[in-house]
């Protein structure tokens, strides 16, 4: 059975419903979630995507990411991709929301904290492998191609956060 999408307005209400493939091939606006998983240190785990995948294969991005079924909350997609993707059950923080709009996709994406330090179980069939990565190191590298531009983004908007707050979240 094929994966079915809402279909979000621009102030994020359910207009409709449709399968994943026609979501993305009639460029309609879905939702989607990030989660940043940092660990003691303050480090970013970043997941380098497998090559299995359609879109960017090989590229770094962030720690866990997906799509929002259709009936499902931010929320609930976040904790079953954290499962699915890294074999946890932590709870994770909200930090922000913001417009994925690429050539590819427009999506409302949520993004969400998560602080834990391992291990992990990564899904071999998304993911190729995992590492956690300063704020400098992903800084110093985001000019190279071999980020995903999404991630790239959460990242920055972390750094709002972090900069903003003085600190990640409330742990």
């Amino acid at each position: 059975m094929e994966e079915m999408m809402d279909i979000v307005d621009e102030d994020d209400r359910v207009i409709g419903r449709d399968t994943r493939k026609a979501v993305h091939k009639n460029y309609a606006i879905h939702r989607g979630i990030h989660i940043l998983v940092l660990n003691d240190k303050g480090e970013i785990l970043v997941q380098r995507r497998s090559q299995k995948k359609n879109d960017f294969p090989g590229f770094l991005d962030a720690s866990v990411g997906g799509q929002v079924m259709s009936g499902e909350t931010y929320e609930d997609a976040a904790h079953r991709e954290l499962k699915e993707e890294l074999g946890l059950s932590e709870d994770i923080v909200y930090m922000c929301d913001y417009n994925a709009y690429s050539p590819r996709q427009r999506e409302k994406r949520r993004v969400f904290l998560c602080f834990f330090n391992g291990p992990f179980i990564p899904d071999p069939e998304e993911i190729e492998d995992v590492f956690f990565m300063s704020e400098t190191e992903i800084s110093e590298q985001a000019t190279r191609k071999n980020y995903t531009e999404g991630f790239l983004k959460s990242f920055a908007l972390y750094k709002k956060h972090k900069a903003k707050t003085g600190r990640p979240a409330q742990q």
